[in-house]
């Protein structure tokens, strides 16, 4: 299989090129080329500006054809307007990371169906007009709707690892290693979360298997801030300083008023095996304290889009 990885030197994509690899893939890189590829002559790269059509269209050679592109950093209509054209006819297949953010009512038990994007009404522009959560679902939208080929959407909570690109995993981490308190105001709801070693391989089981439509992927387990803050405080041997109030920007990231959780019957009934919470946040823990907190810059291009 050829495989297209847009945005395959961050986070989810590091993890999603190795999965590839490991399974025989034919591996190009697309990307703005600023993150050094960790997997050498084992792929092909090529730099370009996956928000620029004309750049999409000029640096994907018009003779390339890919059985699948892994789209990792789609964040609006305009953005998935700009690959579905630029790519017409060189693709068979289209996986897009998209969120959880596409749901707009926090619930328990999210299940696919609870957002359509085949029916939403769809906004026009890009995430520095829509923000992120209307533009997740309207990327969504536009993609099921005008995409040439079969599309599949993986709809991520919050993915952690040690290298979060966020800054969540190095936030809680830091705060408990210097003894500062974390905030964490009542109520306080429960998510589930998805480990970033799960997100890639999660990403290449819907590719290699053809999939299509939207799926949820997390964990199954779920847990509100303060037992995440807990877990993590735990695994490192200190103890964690809780508030009920303060300053906003000691508020964990992890915190929700109300539950948000999303079932994962529909990939696991399919074959798909989630790796329990328990068996990766200790050491997602761990090793962020032996990083020392190292971050990527793959959001770098994102924060210019929305601040500029």
């Amino acid at each position: 299989m050829k495989a297209l990885v847009i945005g395959g030197t961050g986070f989810i994509g590091r993890r999603l090129v190795h999965t590839l690899l490991g399974e025989g893939a034919d591996v190009t890189l697309a990307s703005r080329g600023k993150t050094p590829s960790p997997f050498g002559d084992k792929v092909k790269s090529i730099v370009l500006d996956r928000f620029d059509e004309s750049s999409l269209k000029s640096k994907v050679p018009q003779g390339d054809y890919y059985d699948v592109v892994f789209d990792q950093v789609g964040f609006g209509p305009d953005d998935m307007a700009a690959t579905i054209s630029a790519l017409d006819g060189k693709i068979g297949h289209y996986v897009y990371t998209s969120s959880m953010s596409v749901y707009e009512t926090p619930k328990m038990e999210t299940v696919e169906s609870d957002f359509d994007p085949m029916s939403y009404d769809m906004k026009e522009g890009g995430i520095g007009s829509l923000g992120y959560n209307e533009g997740k679902r309207s990327a969504e939208a536009f993609l099921f709707r005008n995409s040439p080929v079969p599309a599949v959407a993986a709809r991520f909570p919050i993915v952690i690892g040690p290298d979060d690109v966020t800054g969540r995993v190095q936030f809680h981490i830091g705060r408990i290693l210097e003894g500062k308190e974390i905030v964490i105001p009542d109520p306080c709801g429960k998510m589930n979360y998805v480990w970033v070693e799960d997100a890639g391989r999660f990403l290449a089981w819907l590719g290699l298997n053809g999939k299509r439509g939207y799926y949820n992927a997390a964990s199954r387990e779920t847990a509100d801030a303060n037992e995440m803050v807990r877990i993590m405080a735990d695994s490192i041997n200190k103890t964690a300083v809780i508030a009920r109030e303060g300053r906003k920007e000691n508020i964990s990231p992890y915190h929700t008023e109300k539950d948000r959780t999303v079932s994962v019957e529909k990939a696991e009934s399919e074959g798909f095996e989630f790796t329990p919470m328990e068996k990766w946040l200790p050491d997602v823990a761990k090793k962020t304290v032996e990083s020392k907190g190292e971050q990527l810059n793959t959001m770098d291009y994102l924060q210019d889009k929305l601040f500029r």
